[in-house]
């Protein structure tokens, strides 16, 4: 980890955050020790006490009591755009609230040199402003946070298919940030690079094109295979993303293109207020309201209070009809094993793409990071349904058991109760298991040109890759653009959960442990889940824009304390390790 001055009294940033972190826990010791009191339900944690930190220390409870299932789940609002520019109208020149670039931070250099087929409708102009604000976790109870346009789940963006956007982004916050949009392929400038920051009382404008790869045959097409759907914002500033990210710094960015809206149109899909994204998080709360975290608890963040779009356990009104559901563990390291008290899931998606059909699943297994995108069928359902978590996790390190065999909680803890109202809604979704979705494309065995490994470890008290600590300014992997290779991902052990997030590009699970993974995990994912001991074998390809990108555990507090690396695509064949080819602060 490079220890570049920052501009805290000749201190690293590390080492200023964990001075700082220190002074906060012992300014606040003894806070929120309190335990809930009388009949109401408190914010339950799937463990009696809420759970332990590192060394095996209680954690302390939340000391408020609530009612749950009382209060209606929140829809975050959908952002629009300042200002929607068509490149074929020239009348328009004097529409521009801002020329893309003129800030501080810049623009990425693609925004000037892009492809004339990369957009195919107008560019759209975005604000957000990264502010305070104060949000109702528990009712009645007032918490502050720090949100994008100062609001806990942040807006929701909908972007399309070569319909560009420039999302400029002002910080108010007295931090640095970074953006990361989780599930896109967009140039390193606006990727959300750790250091790439979002410096306090500044801008930067992230330039997402909204495009997929191109096809590996040459021909220049599309390889609209890779279209996602599901994908999601949040902070990614170097030592601070746990942090950021508990205190509220994330939200949805749902793209769609013509196939997807083909499946919607044809009524294969659910589509409008029946299509709903859903985060999935824990908080623990002090006794004046704020969100306990500590930040020398390098282990992992466990609540006791679980969370659905920003609320404790609400409830939604549905129709006896079917629904699509996006669910995100937005978590900063707590896993869900979620399931119905009544019926199944039909399984569309994972992480940011669809599938090439629909699966039939009774449980979903999700780590921090990982998306299902799912179809609940309420037609024949009780007047009462409830999504519950029946995963057993006592601390950060992860759940107990494998993701085999993962140990199950039994009663589990309700999340979301499901009030099912009105009569059968006619002329509904025809999705079913087996109904085809996305074709897939498999990465052949003999595309691949170079394998590298990679082992997920514990040492000294912190986290590191292959025996090395994060080194933003180090290119660690620099894979050629065009090419394919095998990566193989090693968790060492220990007891501990690594979710690994792969930016820039999907890859291709083609063995868990030496075999072939489960139906809904063969195709594309951002996240591979490494249970203790685990061995996941992936395939990826890289192609469109040069780096540098970051890969790592989404565990956030692993991630703050380095365990993450750089990979650097390049043009031409190059041994690494290498200095980052490019540096955009």
């Amino acid at each position: 980890m490079s220890n570049t001055p920052d501009t805290n009294g000749g201190l690293s940033r590390r080492g200023f955050n964990l001075l700082a972190g220190a002074g906060a826990m012992l300014g606040l010791a003894g806070a929120a020790s309190a335990r809930p009191q009388g009949g109401n339900c408190r914010g339950s944690g799937t463990t009696p006490g809420g759970g332990f930190d590192g060394n095996g220390v209680s954690l302390p409870s939340s000391p408020f009591t609530y009612v749950p299932f009382t209060r209606e789940m929140p829809k975050p609002p959908v952002k629009a755009p300042c200002a929607i520019i068509d490149p074929t109208n020239p009348s328009q020149s004097g529409n521009w609230p801002w020329q893309p670039g003129n800030c501080h931070h810049g623009v990425a250099p693609e925004y000037f040199n892009q492809p004339s087929d990369w957009q195919a409708g107008p560019l759209k102009l975005y604000e957000m402003d990264q502010k305070d604000g104060v949000h109702e976790i528990i009712p009645g109870v007032q918490t502050p946070i720090r949100g994008y346009d100062g609001i806990y789940p942040g807006p929701t963006f909908r972007s399309r298919m070569c319909e560009p956007m420039v999302l400029r982004v002002k910080n108010s916050l007295n931090t640095q940030t970074s953006v990361h949009l989780h599930g896109a392929h967009n140039p390193a400038h606006c990727d959300g690079y750790p250091n790439f920051y979002v410096s306090p009382g500044q801008q930067r404008d992230y330039y997402y094109p909204n495009i997929c790869p191109r096809k590996p045959d040459g021909s220049g097409q599309w390889d609209t295979t890779e279209s996602p759907s599901t994908m999601w914002y949040h902070d990614h500033g170097m030592d601070l993303t746990a942090e950021n990210v508990v205190m509220g710094m994330a939200g949805f960015h749902i793209f769609t293109d013509a196939l997807e809206e083909q499946l919607v149109a044809d009524n294969v899909l659910p589509g409008g207020d029946q299509d709903l994204p859903i985060v999935l998080q824990d908080r623990r709360l002090r006794s004046d309201g704020t969100i306990f975290f500590d930040a020398l608890d390098h282990n992992g963040y466990l609540g006791d209070i679980m969370v659905v779009n920003g609320a404790a356990q609400p409830f939604l009104r549905v129709q006896r009809r079917k629904y699509r559901f996006r669910f995100l563990d937005g978590a900063n390291a707590r896993f869900f094993l979620l399931r119905l008290t009544w019926g199944n899931f039909t399984q569309i998606g994972n992480d940011s793409w669809l599938l090439p059909q629909a699966i039939e699943t009774n449980e979903l297994l999700l780590s921090p990071a990982k998306r299902c995108d799912v179809i609940v069928d309420f037609t024949n359902a009780p007047n009462e349904v409830y999504l519950v978590n029946i995963l057993k996790q006592d601390s950060g390190r992860g759940p107990g058991g494998t993701t085999a065999n993962p140990q199950r909680l039994n009663p589990g803890v309700p999340m979301l109760k499901f009030i099912v109202e009105g009569p059968v809604v006619g002329n509904d979704a025809t999705v079913v298991p087996g109904t085809p979705l996305r074709p897939h494309h498999a990465i052949a065995a003999s595309e691949i040109t170079t394998t590298r490994e990679f082992l997920f470890h514990r040492s000294n008290g912190a986290w590191m890759i292959n025996g090395k600590f994060f080194d933003e300014f180090r290119a660690d992997a620099t894979p050629t653009l065009g090419s394919a290779e095998r990566w193989i991902l090693k968790n060492g052990g220990g007891g501990w959960w690594h979710p690994v997030h792969i930016h820039l590009e999907s890859h291709q699970i083609v063995k868990l442990n030496g075999q072939a993974p489960a139906p809904s995990l063969r195709y594309k994912s951002d996240v591979a889940m490494l249970g203790p001991n685990d061995t996941a074998e992936v395939h990826m390809r890289f192609r469109t824009f040069t780096g540098p990108f970051v890969f790592h555990c989404h565990n956030l507090e692993h991630e703050d304390m380095r365990m993450m690396f750089v990979f650097d695509p390049r043009t031409t064949p190059t041994q690494a390790p290498q200095p980052i080819q490019s540096y955009y602060p």
